[in-house]
Order: structure tokens, then sequence, then C-alpha cells
């Protein structure tokens, strides 16, 4: 009779039994592998849509006067707009070996440039250029006129300027970023005598700062 009894529970107790086994997951997930825990990523941060602009240059060039060599100086402010266009305000300050004179060189214009590589920025620009050319010895006697654009020796130039370069990254944060580069300048002015063409190439350090 208790052979007949365990007969009849057996195979009750047999499937209870394995639905607990396939049931648990502690058994039925025994041979996978941990999930492993991901982290959320990060969204990338927005490129400005504007960014102040500010460089300081230096040149070295010739014009159409023969034997004439040039030198500038220059700096320059103005305002990026989505990475690609800059309306700017430039000035430099420099020397012609031909008689010896001072040279003021102001220009507005435009820059318009695309980020080639992260660290790779080619660019153009033109603009209307004013320069002042006096001789030293004028400046010696008038230095207050020749600083103010009024002094009686100044020649009053005006015309256009161009030009392309390319900037290389030195430098980069989330607000911030560093360049240098390359630039060949050529500008041809009219009005007063003085040498029509001139042409520079120089190297030019620029920062921007990121407003918006």
């Amino acid at each position: 009779m208790i052979v007949r009894m365990w007969r009849a529970k057996a195979p009750g107790q047999i499937a209870a039994a394995l639905a607990c086994l396939l049931g648990s997951p502690s058994f039925a997930r025994a041979d996978e592998p941990p999930p492993v825990p991901t982290q959320p990523v990060p969204a990338q941060e927005a490129a400005p849509r504007g960014e102040l602009f500010v460089a300081v240059s230096s040149a070295l060039g010739t014009t159409d006067w023969r034997t004439d060599v040039t030198g500038y100086g220059g700096f320059a402010v103005g305002l990026r707009l989505f990475g690609m266009v800059t309306p700017f305000a430039e000035g430099r300050l420099g020397y012609g070996s031909v008689d010896q004179r001072l040279l003021t060189f102001l220009s507005l214009g435009v820059r318009a440039g695309w980020q080639a590589t992260p660290r790779v920025y080619p660019r153009a620009h033109v603009g209307f250029v004013h320069q002042h050319e006096e001789s030293m010895a004028s400046v010696a006697e008038e230095p207050a006129g020749a600083v103010l654009g009024i002094g009686p020796g100044i020649r009053h130039r005006a015309g256009v300027q161009f030009g392309l370069g390319c900037d290389f990254t030195l430098l980069r944060r989330s607000k911030f970023t560093l360049a240098l580069g390359p630039e060949v300048v050529g500008a041809y002015l009219g009005y007063s005598s003085g040498p029509n063409w001139y042409g520079f190439v120089g190297a030019n350090l620029g920062a921007h700062f990121a407003l918006f």
C-alpha cells in the first residue's frame, strides 16, 4: 500500500520539482554573464553662434616701387558668426624703406572660412583700406599730427585689400580657441602719390572667445 501511495505521488512531486528548477532565475540564467553597466553618453556641446575674434600679426613685404621693403605689425578685432563669417576692423603700423616713410594701415572688412578639420581652418578676406604715408622726418616734426592723422606731410591713400590664410589650432577649450597660421595679403591703393600695389606675407596669432 505504501508503495502504491509513493508511486501515485511520485509523478506529481517530480513535476513540481522540475517546475521549481526551471522557473528559478538563478538556475535558468546561471550560464549567462552578468549585464554590463552602461554609462550615459554626454551630449555634444553645440558650437557657438557668435565669438569675439582678437588677433595680432606681423608681416614683411614689398611694393611696386623698386627696392621698396615694407614691414608691419598689426591688431584686429571682429565677431565670428556661426564659425564661418567674421566682420572685422584692423590696424597695422609699418615702415617703408623708400622715402623712409611711416605706414598706418586701417581697414574694415569681412573674412570667411570653415573648420576643415578639428585643427585646420582655411580662410580668405577682403576689406576697404585707408592708409597714411608720411616720411619719418615729417613725423619727427609733427608727432601729434602723425598720431592723429592730420599732419601736413601725410599722404592719404585709399583702396582695397584681399588675402588668404590658414589657421592651425594650438589650444581648444569649451569657450576659447587659440590658433596660429600664415597669411598672404595684397592691397591696391590709389588717391595721392605712392605705390599702387602692396604685398606681404606674415603670421597671424588669433583667439576666439564664445559669446553666445
